[in-house]
C-alpha cells in the first residue's frame, strides 16, 4: 500500500507541474512533446491531469469571482493569484489523495499475498479471480474498467455489447464485450489467454483479436500470437483449482513457477540440470514434495539453505 500511495503522490505532483507550466505559458514545443508522451504513458497520468485541471479551473473561477466582487485579491499581481490557485489546487489534490487512500470515489484496489487467491465481484456482474501476488484496481460503480498493476487475473466478464470491458496492463490494453480470459504481467510484457469468447489486445499501435484457446504476448510494442490446444489452455488455468501443471516443462521454468506461490524459493544451482523436462500436476504450496520428487525421480540433490532449496546433481 505504501508503494501505491507514493506512486500516486508522484503522479499528482507531476500533473501539477505540467499545469503550472501551461498556466504560465512556458510550455515550449519540446516540452509539449514531453507532456504528450507523459500523458499517454499511463492512464493514471491522464486521470490525475484531468482531475487537477478541473481543480485549477475551479480555483481560477474563485479568483475571478472575488475580483468581480471587489475583493482585495483583484489587485494582487498574477504571481500572487497563481500562488492562491496553487494552494487551492494542492488542498484539492491532497483531498483526492486522502480519498484514494481511504477507498473513496477513486478506483477500488484489490491485492493478494504470495500463495493467495481472491475472487472479486464487480458492480456490473463480472467476476475476477486474482492469482498469487497480484494487484488490481477497479473503476468505481459499473465503469467496466480495471488496471492490472502486477500478477495475474482470470476474468469472467458479464456480456454488455454497449459497454466494452477494458483491462489496462502497463502499455497493453485488452477490450472485451463478454468472455473469459486471463491476463498475466510478466516483467515488462503481458500475456493474454482466451478461454471463451473474443478479446482485442492492443499495444503501441499493434493490435490482434483473439478467440478461444488463442494466446498473445505483448512486449515492446509488438504482439506475438499462438494457438493452444484445449489441454494446454486447461493447464494454464489450473491455478484456479489450486494446481500447477507441467508438460515437458524445463526444470528452471518449473522452479520459477513454484517460486511465484511461495516465500521459500527453489534454486536450480547446477546449470546442467536446468533443461531437465518435468511433467505432472502439483500443489503450488507443496515445495518439499516437489523437491522429494526431484530427488527420488531424477536422482538430484535438494539442500536446504535458509529460505532456499538448492537443487543440484
Amino acid at each position: 500500500m505504501n508503494e501505491t500511495r507514493n506512486d500516486a503522490q508522484i503522479i499528482e505532483e507531476e500533473a501539477a507541474r505540467w499545469l503550472a507550466c501551461q498556466d504560465a505559458g512556458t510550455l515550449t514545443g519540446a516540452m509539449q512533446e514531453q507532456f504528450d508522451t507523459w500523458l499517454e504513458a499511463d492512464t493514471r497520468h491522464r486521470v490525475a491531469w484531468l482531475r487537477l485541471r478541473a481543480a485549477w479551473t475551479q480555483a481560477d473561477s474563485l479568483l475571478r469571482r472575488e475580483a468581480a466582487n471587489g475583493a482585495q485579491s483583484a489587485a494582487l499581481p498574477r504571481f500572487s493569484q497563481w500562488r492562491i490557485a496553487a494552494g487551492v489546487l494542492l488542498a484539492i489534490a491532497l483531498g483526492a489523495q486522502l480519498m484514494w487512500m481511504s477507498g473513496g470515489t477513486g478506483p477500488q484496489q484489490y491485492a493478494t499475498r504470495i500463495g493467495e487467491n481472491r475472487v472479486v465481484a464487480l458492480a456490473d456482474g463480472s467476476r475476477i479471480m486474482l492469482n498469487t501476488d497480484s494487484r488490481l484496481r477497479a473503476a468505481p460503480d459499473a465503469a467496466r474498467k480495471v488496471w492490472l498493476d502486477r500478477g495475474e487475473a482470470y476474468f469472467d466478464i458479464a456480456h454488455d455489447p454497449a459497454h466494452p470491458f477494458i483491462v489496462e496492463a502497463g502499455d497493453s490494453r485488452v477490450t472485451v464485450l463478454g468472455t473469459r480470459f486471463t491476463v498475466r504481467r510478466t516483467g515488462a510484457g503481458v500475456r493474454v489467454l482466451v478461454a471463451e469468447g473474443r478479446v482485442r489486445v492492443t499495444e503501441s499501435g499493434a493490435a490482434v483479436t483473439l478467440t478461444r484457446n488463442e494466446e498473445a504476448v505483448a512486449l515492446g510494442g509488438r504482439i506475438a500470437r499462438a494457438t493452444r490446444t484445449e489441454a494446454q489452455t486447461g493447464q494454464r488455468l489450473a491455478w484456479r483449482e489450486g494446481r500447477i501443471v507441467f508438460d515437458q516443462t524445463r526444470l528452471a521454468d518449473a522452479a520459477a513457477e513454484f517460486n511465484r506461490y511461495n516465500e521459500r524459493r527453489i534454486v536450480v544451482a547446477d546449470p546442467d540440470i536446468a533443461g531437465i523436462r518435468i511433467g505432472g500436476s502439483f500443489s503450488p504450496a507443496n515445495v518439499d514434495g516437489f523437491a522429494r520428487l526431484l530427488e527420488q525421480g531424477f536422482g538430484l540433490t535438494a539442500r536446504r539453505d535458509g529460505n532456499d532449496i538448492l537443487i543440484s546433481r
